[in-house]
């Protein structure tokens, strides 16, 4: 399972990134499409950021419960 949350977060991060691109082509922007672009590309700055954040917490959980471990030895 966690390989399919790590697909995930790759996959919502390349779309952000071709729609990054997207806007940085210089090529004409339908106001339209890019207004659909805008907020998707917000949808998935801020779902990126909730799984860096819950993974940041992981990791500080797992620091914890190893160093108090080694600290108990």
């Amino acid at each position: 399972m966690p390989k399919k949350k790590e697909s995930s977060f790759a996959d919502g991060f390349a779309e952000l990134e071709q729609i990054t691109a997207w806007f940085d082509s210089g090529v004409s922007v339908d106001l339209d499409e890019g207004l659909k672009k805008f907020e998707r590309g917000l949808e998935l700055a801020a779902s990126l950021k909730k799984h860096l954040s819950e993974v940041e917490n992981q990791v500080e959980e797992l620091k914890g419960k190893y160093q108090n471990a080694a600290l108990s030895s």
